[in-house]
């Protein structure tokens, strides 16, 4: 099969896809010590080019960059300097995640075809929460980045003496009844406040507002935050690297 690789590396682990055109056929996610995952995603697929962005540099990183670069045919590694469907009106564009841009444009595309006239705001919360607001005209503004789920219980444990490290499914009362509730409420309800208070500020100022969340803990913030209204979207960052690679193909940038 003729199709795209995509491949999201990570701070904590490694996503890809496989695309038909704009079409997604399978997906999966690895750890980045788990290359032999990788070359048997290739293997099945067969994609002839790909198309990464990479938030983390390690020697396993290169070693995945080397395995792509060896079974396609064609590699495009993202910047912020690669042509793309939108435009960046960040101050410091060489200092913008990668992962950053990619999802940004799956969500403005996906955007667009719903309603063109929303501006659009992408919530990823994956290691980090980053929150970042793309024009309806396709101007990816700026954004926000907060500490993620993870980070905040790690931090918790790591940093006091006897607070122990609690996992995020499990009951979370408004007052919690013990230390575990106390941590998990104070984390989540934490988290879903400041998504609410952000989503409620943006709409003050971009009233036709589009809301995505995306990454690892997407679907439980989600389900909590109850609002039929946010979209949840798993594979955003994929959806955005296929567009830019399908940009690229089609003004002949390759």
């Amino acid at each position: 099969m003729k199709g795209n690789l995509t491949i999201d590396n990570g701070n904590t682990s490694v996503k890809v896809a496989f695309f038909i055109g704009s079409q997604v056929v399978a997906t999966n996610r690895f750890l980045r010590r788990n290359i032999r995952l990788l070359d048997r995603f290739i293997s099945t697929y067969k994609p002839e080019t790909a198309i990464i962005c990479s938030t983390a540099s390690s020697a396993a990183s290169q070693r995945i960059e080397q395995l792509v670069e060896q079974r396609c045919r064609r590699l495009l590694r993202l910047t912020h300097e690669t042509p793309m469907p939108i435009r960046l009106g960040y101050r410091t564009p060489q200092t913008l995640g990668r992962d950053r841009i990619a999802t940004a444009v799956g969500a403005w595309g996906i955007a667009q075809r719903l309603d063109s006239a929303s501006d659009v705001l992408i919530i990823d919360a994956g290691t980090a929460i980053t929150y970042d607001l793309v024009t309806a005209d396709g101007c990816f503004v700026g954004g926000n980045i907060a500490p993620g789920l993870s980070l905040r219980f790690k931090s918790l444990h790591e940093h006091t003496g006897l607070l122990p490290l609690v996992e995020p499914e499990g009951d979370t009362p408004v007052v919690g009844y013990d230390t575990t509730t106390a941590i998990r409420s104070g984390v989540l309800h934490g988290v879903l406040g400041e998504i609410k208070s952000y989503i409620a500020d943006l709409k003050l100022s971009h009233p036709n507002l589009m809301v995505f969340i995306t990454g690892g803990d997407g679907r439980l913030l989600h389900n909590r935050l109850d609002d039929e209204s946010i979209i949840h979207y798993e594979h955003l960052a994929a959806e955005g690297l296929n567009r830019i690679y399908l940009y690229n193909q089609a003004n002949e940038n390759l």
